[in-house]
């Protein structure tokens, strides 16, 4: 804590030797407020388009930044007492050669796009922003602290119009997919961006300083907005699903297992106030979901696998702090799932264990006041589950896997001068009966200068799990300064988990028992004198860490990386990284007191990648990293190949091939497995492996378009991973291994502790928006888990051997209906009678 104090102290003396930046020029334009019908047709041939004000004059973002844009952009902002209404004419001398690839929402793909952001409370941090290309594909996100969050959803028109001097497109917002105060005139913070695609040109209308840290606060002013209220904010998204699932073994005379089922649920929108919003879904179903990209885990620690479910990645930006809040705990999987297998008698067998704890219903309210406040809650209720035991007899009995739990959440974020903030965030999980509760409660705020170039950061979190006859209390904390605007930038981190420390209930933390002491420093160039170059930058890193308890050093490196990106859109970049001592892992030998560790010799790491042009038909991206280990034989070599093709306006495919060597990698294994053959061994003595590994993680997504409201993605799958031991050892105190005559096999000769797995799905999804936020989704989605001892095969081999497995198939099909108040009380409301309609997204993102 005394380094901590000394941060801050430094910082405060930075302030105050640091004087005002200069900002990009202000600009501002007046609404126009207007009283015509406007049919959003991509023309603005309607007469109020002739009395607004033209904001124009774009300046270059990318990729000479400063520079007037290529091309004349116009923009034209009114409004009426139900919605705003953008209007932008995009000069383009050449309109044959405008891109407009067809992609699904929230995709801008290969296309010229245009895009408009709101910061209605002159926030500098937060606001809404709209795109829609040249394909009128519309894109929608939240933006918090200036980062981009597409999982919002808001219901607007657009539509989009080519002629000879170039495009058009008509936006219409009504006011319930907006945030404002209620003053009876108004001025919003607005920004304008274009991108000429086949330039890689963005542009803005008031200008973007790459050497500022942060955009939002660099946006223009339309003031004159006068007499508008937020209205009445009530929306229903009814759903029905319907699932066949089968399941059956290819080459075997047993029949396939089919059974069905069905869903029908509700969510619900409603607007408290003009600034807060209450979500709520009622009997949810998640059925539709991409798969999850499944691994063989070899490591002490828990995978992290991305949220995908729409309510929890809708609307959650206020939660996103310090890793507290992990949705996938809500309704995941049930708490004591493995425990159920423990309490098998001799004879009995487990007939079904549900994997995930049903969800009954989960609420959140999110909003920001006039006063930068913002509040957060988030409520959810899971129900009990229980495994069903059978024993030779045929009788069954119930074990309780999970308990009836509530989720909580809550946060409050304050904006400060310099687009600074405070926030407080407390999470509660309780759980019926005698199971231990949780509560975690976490302080975190970012300083800045006025001119945006100095920071300090950090957070104190306070985690304890209450048992019925303790209590369980760890902490954490994190602190920071830097500069991170100027083309000079650094910044130093310290941070600590005690060693009881756990958030997991709600949260996520993958081991705590740390401390690290971080330092880093980087130039960046967005003007090289090179005219071929568009920028270049380069990072020195240094980490060095111990462990809390006992204070044992466990870690020090060194890492450096760069990137250089052309103007014909040609990147590169180098990386290395170097630990010029022996490090030691305390968690890999599964000790609960950490009181051995794995040493890992010096190592030695150089990597790099190329990326292609996006824009040509087909592009590439090459990764390849290769880590020498002071030990004889030990290397680590990865390689990543990313071809992209687009074969037409609508039809496109993605490639990810990820390849692993891993070559005399030492690891744990559980001696236990090895039975009488390792009894004369100490028990209190570790085991480790040398083992081989050889992974492979391929996918293949190819997506075809109809329409700006139809569309079918696929996503393949196949994920193998082989491993192969060559030796074996005790752990010694030094960390070091000290080799046994023992071969790893059992008494028929198997090996025991080598794996050969193979993991393959196929999501296919196709999706029709037939009405605003409305959508018809068919879903395929096919699974294969097999697991087997033919080490002997190679990658096609195992993909072919795959299909000799079990497998599971479902298929569904989810009708979802938008209802609106507005739209349903009054025909001179909201109106979306044009093609490019949107609403809640459904199609999930797996490109």
């Amino acid at each position: 804590m005394r380094l901590s104090l000394s941060f801050l102290l430094l910082f405060i003396s930075v302030l105050c030797l640091t004087a005002y930046g200069s900002n990009t020029p202000e600009k501002r334009v007046r609404a126009h407020r207007h009283a015509e019908n406007i049919k959003i047709d991509g023309k603005l041939d309607e007469e109020a388009w002739k009395y607004a004000e033209k904001a124009s004059g774009f300046i270059q973002r990318e990729p000479i930044p400063g520079a007037p844009a290529t091309f004349d952009t116009e923009v034209y902002f009114l409004y009426d007492d139900y919605a705003v209404y953008i209007g932008a004419r995009m000069y383009d001398p050449e309109p044959e050669k405008i891109l407009k690839e067809l992609t699904i929402r929230d995709q801008v793909g290969n296309t010229d796009n245009f895009s408009v952001f709101f910061d209605a409370y002159k926030s500098g941090l937060h606001g809404f922003l709209f795109t829609v290309t040249a394909s009128n594909v519309q894109s929608e996100f939240v933006v918090t602290n200036h980062e981009d969050d597409a999982s919002w959803n808001a219901v607007w028109d657009s539509q989009v119009h080519i002629d000879e001097y170039g495009w058009y497109a008509e936006i219409k917002i009504p006011y319930f997919s907006l945030r404002f105060p209620t003053a009876e005139i108004q001025e919003w913070k607005v920004q304008y961006q274009r991108e000429i695609r086949r330039f890689r040109e963005y542009s803005t209308w008031r200008a973007i300083d790459p050497l500022v840290n942060g955009w939002v606060q660099q946006s223009g002013t339309v003031e004159n907005i006068r007499n508008i209220k937020s209205p009445f904010r009530l929306s229903l998204t009814p759903y029905l699903s319907g699932y066949v699932n089968t399941t059956h073994t290819p080459r075997s005379n047993q029949p396939a297992s089919v059974s069905t089922a069905y869903s029908a649920g509700l969510d619900l929108k409603y607007g408290i106030n003009d600034a807060f919003t209450l979500d709520m879904t009622l009997i949810p179903d998640f059925g539709q979901v991409i798969s999850d990209r499944q691994v063989l885990n070899l490591t002490p620690f828990e995978v992290f696998f991305e949220e995908n479910r729409q309510f929890f990645t809708e609307g959650t930006e206020l939660f996103n702090r310090g890793r507290l809040f992990y949705s996938r705990r809500v309704g995941g999987r049930p708490l004591h799932y493995y425990n159920a297998y423990r309490q098998l008698k001799p004879g009995e067998k487990i007939t079904d264990n549900p994997e995930v704890a049903q969800l009954y219903n989960a609420t959140k309210i999110s909003g920001r006041t006039a006063q930068g406040t913002g509040l957060g809650f988030f409520n959810a209720i899971v129900g009990e589950e229980y495994a069903t035991i059978e024993d030779a007899e045929g009788n069954s009995r119930k074990y309780r896997t999970n308990p009836r739990t509530n989720y909580n959440a809550l946060v409050v974020d304050q904006n400060l001068k310099n687009n600074s903030f405070v926030s407080i965030m407390n999470t509660n999980v309780w759980r019926e009966g005698a199971d231990y509760d949780a509560n975690v409660t976490g302080a975190f705020f970012n300083f800045k200068t006025k001119d945006q170039n100095y920071y300090t950061e950090g957070n104190a979190v306070v985690a304890q799990r209450i048992f019925p006859d303790k209590n369980d209390i760890g902490h954490s904390y994190n602190v920071g300064i830097g500069k991170a605007g100027g083309q000079w930038t650094y910044d130093i981190w310290h941070g600590l988990e005690s060693p009881n420390y756990n958030p997991n209930d709600m949260g996520f933390l993958m081991s705590p028992n740390e401390q690290y002491f971080y330092l880093g420093g980087g130039y960046a160039e967005f003007s090289p004198e090179n005219p071929k170059l568009q920028l270049y930058r380069f990072r020195v890193e240094s980490n060095y860490s111990r462990l809390v308890h006992p204070n044992v050093f466990t870690d020090f490196n060194i890492s450096t990386n760069s990137f250089v990106l052309y103007k014909s859109r040609f990147a590169f970049g180098i990386n290395g990284r170097i630990e010029p001592v022996p490090t030691y892992d305390y968690f890999e030998p599964r000790t609960s007191d950490f009181s051995i560790g794995l040493a890992w010799p010096q190592n030695y790491m150089l990597g790099g990648f190329i990326s292609s042009d996006y824009r040509k038909a087909f592009a590439y991206d090459v990764n390849l990293s290769h880590r020498i280990f002071n030990a004889e034989g030990r290397t680590t070599t990865s390689l990543r190949l990313g071809p992209r093709f687009r074969f037409s306006d609508q039809f496109s495919m993605f490639q990810s091939l990820n390849i692993s060597w891993l070559q005399n990698e030492p690891g744990y294994v559980n001696r236990w497995l090895a039975g009488e053959a390792l009894e004369d061994i100490p028990s209190h003595r570790i085991l480790m492996g040398i083992r081989d590994r050889l992974v492979t993680d391929h996918s293949i997504t190819a997506r075809y378009i109809f329409n700006s409201l139809m569309g079918v993605n696929l996503r393949i799958r196949h994920y193998w991973d082989r491993v192969m031991h060559d030796g074996f050892g005790l752990l010694e105190q030094n960390g070091y291994l000290t080799a046994i005559d023992y071969d790893g096999r059992n008494d028929k000769g198997k090996a025991i502790f080598d794996r050969n797995v193979n993991i393959f799905n196929i999501d296919l999804q196709y999706n029709w928006r037939f009405a605003p936020g409305s959508d018809i989704i068919f879903v395929w989605k096919n699974q294969i888990f097999n697991s087997d001892d033919q080490y002997q095969r190679n990658y096609f081999g195992n993909l072919g051997g795959l299909f000799d497995a079990v497998q599971g198939n479902s298929f569904s099909v989810r009708v979802l209906y938008f209802l609106d108040y507005n739209q349903l009380r009054s025909s001179k409301g909201p109106d979306f009678s044009g093609t490019g309609m949107s609403g809640a997204k459904q199609l999930d993102n797996i490109c």
